[in-house]
């Protein structure tokens, strides 16, 4: 694929190229017009070829202007430039991971790439000898020649026509002195060839940019960005270009794909029958005649292009190709992108069939194309630990705009109170043996109604893929036609413990937290970890069968159990319903739980935390029981004292008035 050179200064541009190509390669006149055009903005998207001039007023500062109006170069910019390297010989200088990423983009780029190294094969980067292993480039070990004559000569003898220099990246192995990089670019500078000498952008003719391709409906589309600035700033440019991709939509490659389909469809549909369309070059826009749309950024097709327009006058190509650009303008991405070939043939008629219609209007418009039957969609909303105040902006909105909800059984009435009365409302019948019929009931519902066109959420407790069986969904409905979207929520593992003032993980106490269920599927036991002191566990569910759990995590021989045993004396909490107005803990030691949660009446959801970290911010603290000679036994006497366990219920005083000050 070609390379696009391109700076960011402002906001990016391209609708706006697709007309001035237009014009430039439908109408000879345009050639005169562009000779008082001002510079475009710098950034480009790689399927419109950065090449065409217009009167269009940069983006970031006017230029100063002559007495005659017109602009005047401001020096100091790129050229952005598409480069198509097909078959051509190309010298990377260097063997390391900078010359592995550089032959990618050469290789993708159709060149034909040779790295020069002083050193052999095998001391290259991995990707480098996988690549000549695989004779996809040309690897040569020799002595560097001595200088700029020398480089000149072999440069010359092997035709190279591009030179990329990497081993004179700074911190890289064998570095190349300044000096010696200096012989290169004299080289190239005398036989007139473009190089790139990393860190060293007074030595280097061009430079790559920070370069994004996406993603198309097979594979990789057309469609590329690039930033550069112009060697001011490589880790910038690589965040300007994240920050550009992520405000474009996911689809837009595939969307440029398909325009590219259409346009040759439509190059290639007989078109020989007298129309009575105006043949005023400046017709409107909205006045369905085509638009000569930007050759393609491949050198054959561009050829192509042209070979195929030279039979047609300029006025018949410049009505037939702005219709494709009004679709290019007027259609959203997404609708572009899921355009069948069917599709596409039904436009270009349409264009045929309103061609001598006085006010003919797009396709799309007045819905014979361009807007495939409506689907819904599903989400798989995590509603957090329990509290509406740890929902997150995200799944409130989906709550209040879905058309159908189904919710899990456990998500709290405070959620549930959020959904709009007028919403449809389901809740999963779920009873000790039905969990399974009831989790198929929801999904069947839910496809059902997403093929109706509607928006669906399926309501779970916590996060979705935190033991809430959402992988599962996501795969089912895959396989009815809709990839479902998954918002995360606030999982209890962690908040429900922090809520009651634990934290899972905390310096002298525990260096990390193992995640576990107490209960498996179909109702099954499950292999529980074995003790590391460092560590938090942490259960969730399970907290009916609390006795058969503490057995298998302290006897000595428990085959439910994976590694050393439990030692009795460990703090162990249960926290139930957290963020909830009735939150409750009980905290003890593994000996006591099970005879702790049965003095109480159960108020699911539970969880269990067990571990150090139960205690570490009991009172004064407790952070050191890590380091060596801390008797385990003092430090649980002074948390606990003569009690056997302990109860607290309720939010926190401060959490619970800043929570009742959010009004939900």
């Amino acid at each position: 694929m070609p390379f696009i050179i391109c700076t960011v200064l402002g906001k990016f541009i391209t609708a706006q190229l697709h007309t001035a190509m237009a014009a430039e390669v439908a109408q000879p006149q345009i050639a005169q017009l562009a000779q008082s055009s001002s510079r475009k903005a710098d950034l480009a998207i790689a399927v419109v070829p950065n090449t065409s001039q217009d009167t269009e007023k940069p983006m970031i500062t006017a230029p100063a202007s002559s007495s005659k109006g017109f602009a005047s170069p401001s020096p100091g910019a790129a050229l952005p430039l598409t480069f198509t390297p097909v078959d051509t010989p190309v010298l990377l200088v260097g063997a390391n991971r900078l010359a592995s990423s550089r032959a990618f983009s050469l290789l993708e780029a159709g060149a034909n790439v040779t790295i020069l190294s002083a050193d052999p094969l095998d001391s290259a980067h991995e990707e480098i000898q996988y690549r000549a292993d695989k004779k996809e480039l040309n690897f040569v070990q020799r002595t560097f020649p001595e200088d700029s004559k020398a480089w000149s000569a072999y440069i010359e003898e092997s035709s190279f026509a591009l030179v990329c220099v990497t081993d004179t990246l700074i911190g890289s192995s064998g570095q190349r002195s300044c000096a010696a990089a200096e012989d290169i670019y004299k080289a190239c500078k005398t036989s007139r060839i473009p190089v790139n000498i990393s860190d060293h952008p007074h030595l280097s003719t061009y430079s790559f940019p920070s370069v994004h391709r996406f993603a198309g409906a097979d594979g990789p589309s057309h469609l590329q960005v690039a930033v550069s600035t112009n060697g001011r700033g490589c880790r910038l440019s690589s965040r300007l270009k994240r920050e550009i991709v992520t405000r474009l939509p996911t689809s837009v490659g595939a969307a440029v794909d398909n325009v590219g389909h259409l346009r040759l469809r439509a190059r290639s549909r007989s078109m020989s029958r007298e129309r009575t369309v105006s043949d005023d070059p400046e017709t409107p826009l909205n006045n369905p005649v085509f638009q000569l749309d930007t050759p393609s950024i491949l050198s054959g097709a561009g050829k192509q292009l042209g070979e195929e327009l030279s039979g047609e006058s300029g006025d018949e190509q410049l009505r037939r190709m702005r219709w494709v650009h009004q679709m290019s303008e007027y259609y959203s991405f997404e609708a572009l992108a899921r355009m069948t070939e069917g599709e596409m043939d039904r436009a270009l008629r349409t264009w045929e069939e309103n061609a001598l219609a006085t006010q003919p209007s797009l396709p799309h418009h007045d819905g014979k194309i361009g807007i495939t039957e409506q689907k819904g969609r599903i989400f798989l909303i995590g509603s957090g630990p329990g509290h509406p105040g740890l929902l997150t902006l995200a799944a409130h909105h989906i709550l209040r705009t879905a058309t159908l909800i189904l919710s899990d059984k456990l998500v709290p009435s405070e959620i549930l109170a959020l959904i709009p009365p007028t919403t449809e409302l389901h809740i999963a019948k779920k009873f000790p043996g039905n969990n399974e019929g009831a989790q198929n009931e929801l999904m069947v519902a839910a496809l059902a109604a997403a093929r109706r066109g509607e928006t669906v959420v399926r309501l779970k407790q916590g996060d979705p893929f935190v033991y809430g069986r959402g992988g599962e969904e996501v795969l089912y409905f895959r396989e009815g036609g809709f990839e479902s979207t998954v918002i995360p929520g606030v999982t209890s593992a962690i908040a429900g413990p922090e809520m009651m003032g634990i934290p899972v993980t905390q310096r002298g106490v525990s260096e990390g937290m193992i995640l576990c269920t107490g209960v498996g599927r179909a109702g099954k036991s499950v292999n529980l970890p074995g003790y590391v002191k460092a560590r938090t566990a942490v259960v969730l569910m399970g907290v009916a069968r609390i006795g058969m759990i503490v057995s298998t995590l302290t006897e000595l021989d428990s085959i439910g159990r994976e590694g050393t045993p439990y030692p009795l004396h460990l703090p162990i909490a249960v926290v139930e319903r957290a963020s909830s107005p009735d939150q409750r803990v009980i905290v003890s030691t593994l000996a006591n739980i099970a005879e702790a949660v049965k003095s109480v009446e159960e108020r699911p959801p539970g969880m269990m935390v067990i571990g150090w970290s139960v205690l570490a911010l009991e009172g004064k603290g407790r952070v050191d029981v890590l380091d060596d000679g801390v008797d385990e036994m003092e430090v649980v006497e002074g948390w606990m004292g003569q009690d056997r366990w302990r109860i607290r219920e309720g939010l926190d005083q401060g959490w619970g008035e800043y929570l009742a000050g959010l009004g939900v």
